[in-house]
């Protein structure tokens, strides 16, 4: 599915208009409509419910103006009250305005009809609350009488429901401008924000719901809009097949190259995600004495280990002969980061000849040579966190964090894939980005990240491109940890290996 900006909504909406003769006022009843048939799904008979519809002053407003002439269709129980200036409001929304009062609702202005103190005893007194008082136009910090709104409907409601987006998201970050609802469920329209997927904003929507209200199709898939949310019928369409009349050689080799004495742990991880998800041959190039440990974890590792603590530059040709009967590769996990490292690392990257994951102790060594990527001509994914990414960029992890913008310019600038971790994934090609909402707490541990690596490798092994090799494994990722079936955030990080296979197990299903 695919995610737009408000800017990119907007030209969508102007497009309706000016092509296609659908005209705002349409737009926005169906917009009106979709709401109350959503809050009906998600709570049943409504009709011995009582509502409270906050009206703001954009369209935002007048969706909710047709919310509340809707919903007198079902209960007799529904307040309207406007918190904007009536002689500002824009066509459709006057329009729905005056249709509201002509069938007789209850409709009130805060200030002049009711108090502050009286619509915290409405809020109260409401089984639901519908939140209409902000869209994705606002702009800057939320100020009051709206603000002072807010607080009172996250002090006091039980259930609310924001239309578009809750009121007081930015709606291309997701970030709170100064205080945003916190709504039970959201319904949004033609296609789904980014503040819809990024936290805080995300967390603020409660249960995201996507209506249809008569965007024509093609506008809503349109090449142009160059993101998308991950879903689990793109993962399956992609993810490779098995054959019966196969052997090892059939689902490709991959070379990890991991581990030191002080982080033995890394390498075992990556190499054991890769072959949990199919991969037929998997060799590791490790040092001493994290060879016994993989063994002793998995003896179908074939492993090779350099005879001291870490990686140095003489090390750099065992790699490259490695490399030659690899069909992917990892590089980075446990590795450290030191003189000796650097130079192997740059060595290796240097005469690179197969597709490649770069992670953990590769992305910091990459983050002292960026240049190096200009000699690297074969596919390349970086899979930082927010601190490994801030590293690469020069810039503080707060400018980072949920950055697709800054994920997708370096993505351009250095032809490759960035795998932006965090509890929304972003994925940025130069094709597009990609948005993950798989995954839970469970993930928020060392190693994580390591399981993640081995497991692109293990798919771009069996002949899937480093981008949907990411794609893939991304999302699968994010399902195996929610396949934990114990108390969230218990899981180690070895049995989030054992859970792979579930998760691939149901989104094949």
């Amino acid at each position: 599915m695919k995610v737009v900006t408000a800017q990119e909504m907007r030209k969508i909406d102007k497009i309706c208009s000016e092509q296609f003769g659908i005209p705002p006022s349409i737009l926005m009843e169906r917009a009106g409509l979709s709401v109350v048939l959503a809050i009906e799904q998600d709570l049943g008979d409504i009709t011995n419910s009582s509502f409270l519809v906050l009206c703001g002053p954009g369209n935002n407003g007048g969706d909710g103006f047709v919310v509340a002439r809707d919903l007198l269709e079902y209960t007799d129980y529904v307040t309207t009250v406007l918190v904007a200036d009536e002689t500002k409001l824009s066509v459709e929304s006057a329009e729905n305005l005056a249709r509201l009062r002509a069938i007789g609702a209850d409709v009130r202005k805060l200030g002049s009809d009711v108090t502050v103190g009286e619509l915290a005893d409405l809020v109260k007194a409401s089984d639901v609350v519908v939140d209409a008082l902000l869209g994705v136009g606002i702009k800057g910090e939320v100020r009051d009488p709206i603000a002072e709104v807010i607080k009172l409907v996250n002090l006091y409601a039980t259930y609310v429901v924001s239309v578009d987006i809750p009121s007081g998201l930015e709606t291309d970050t997701g970030e709170v401008l100064g205080i945003a609802i916190k709504a039970d469920m959201t319904v949004t329209f033609g296609l789904p924000k980014p503040c819809h997927l990024l936290y805080p904003g995300r967390e603020l929507c409660g249960k995201l719901k996507v209506a249809s209200i008569g965007i024509p199709r093609f506008l809503r898939e349109s090449k142009q809009i160059s993101r998308q949310i991950i879903t689990k019928q793109a993962v399956r369409k992609t993810l490779p097949g098995r054959v019966r009349d196969s052997h090892k050689g059939s689902y490709g080799k991959v070379l990890v190259i991991a581990g030191s004495k002080d982080y033995p742990g890394a390498a075992v991880l990556t190499s054991i995600a890769a072959l949990r998800t199919g991969c037929g041959y998997l060799q590791l190039l490790t040092c001493s004495p994290v060879d016994k440990i993989a063994i002793a974890r998995e003896p179908g590792i074939v492993v090779k280990a350099v005879d001291h603590e870490h990686f140095t530059k003489e090390d750099a040709q065992i790699a490259l002969k490695m490399m030659e009967s690899a069909d992917a590769i990892v590089i980075g996990p446990g590795m450290t980061c030191n003189d000796d490292t650097q130079g192997f690392f740059e060595q290796v990257m240097a005469n690179l000849t197969k597709p490649t994951v770069v992670d953990a102790d590769g992305l910091n060594c990459l983050a002292h040579n960026l240049e190096i990527l200009e000699k690297v001509s074969v596919p390349l994914v970086l899979t930082p966190h927010p601190g490994e990414f801030a590293r690469l960029v020069g810039k503080d992890i707060t400018q980072v964090r949920y950055n697709y913008e800054l994920s997708e310019g370096f993505a351009n600038e250095y032809n490759v894939v960035v795998v932006l971790k965090s509890a929304t994934t972003i994925i940025s090609t130069v094709e597009g980005t990609f948005f993950n909402l798989t995954g839970n707490t469970s993930l928020s541990k060392a190693g994580a990240g390591d399981v993640l690596a081995g497991m692109i490798a293990g798919i771009a092994a069996q002949g899937i491109d480093m981008k949907e090799a990411s794609i893939c494994a991304v999302y699968l990722h994010g399902l195996a940890a929610e396949h934990y079936n114990s108390k969230e955030g218990t899981m180690l990080t070895s049995e989030l290996l054992d859970l792979i296979p579930s998760a691939i197990k149901e989104v094949e299903s």
